[in-house]
Order: structure tokens, then C-alpha cells, then sequence
């Protein structure tokens, strides 16, 4: 039975992050943006519903981006 199977979780994680990792930063917006595409209908009909939570999180994904770009721009200056 599918109760009695127990998934390794780390290895998911693992093989997830690898796969990641593995992604150039052009493919990962490609993929987004074709993921963003394909679920628009969903995500205007749930808008009122998630939008705080949105909200925070484009907030927080900015602020990962500035700091990358802090990053790239103190490796530049090395």
C-alpha cells in the first residue's frame, strides 16, 4: 500500500537543490515566467485572497536580488 512508503525526504531535498543549482539563471526566469503563464487564470481568481502574502513575498525576493547584486558588484571591485 502507498501509507507504507516511507519517502527519503533529505534525498528529495537534495536532488531538488541539485537540480536548482544545476539551472542557469536564464532557464530559471524561462521556466517561471512559462509557469506564470500557464497558472494566470488561478492566480487572478485567488488574488484578493493571497495578496498580502504575495506582496511579501516579491518584498522579500527583492531584497535576496539587491543583495545578490551587492554581491556581484563587491566581487567585481576585488
Amino acid at each position: 500500500m502507498l501509507k507504507n512508503i516511507s519517502p527519503n525526504w533529505d534525498a528529495i531535498y537534495a536532488e531538488e537543490t541539485r537540480l536548482l543549482r544545476a539551472l542557469s539563471p536564464q532557464e530559471g526566469a524561462r521556466q517561471f515566467f512559462a509557469l506564470m503563464a500557464e497558472f494566470q487564470p488561478w492566480l487572478r481568481e485567488s488574488e484578493s485572497v493571497f495578496r498580502n502574502e504575495r506582496n511579501q513575498a516579491m518584498i522579500q525576493l527583492q531584497a535576496r536580488l539587491a543583495s545578490l547584486n551587492v554581491n556581484k558588484r563587491h566581487e567585481r571591485s576585488d
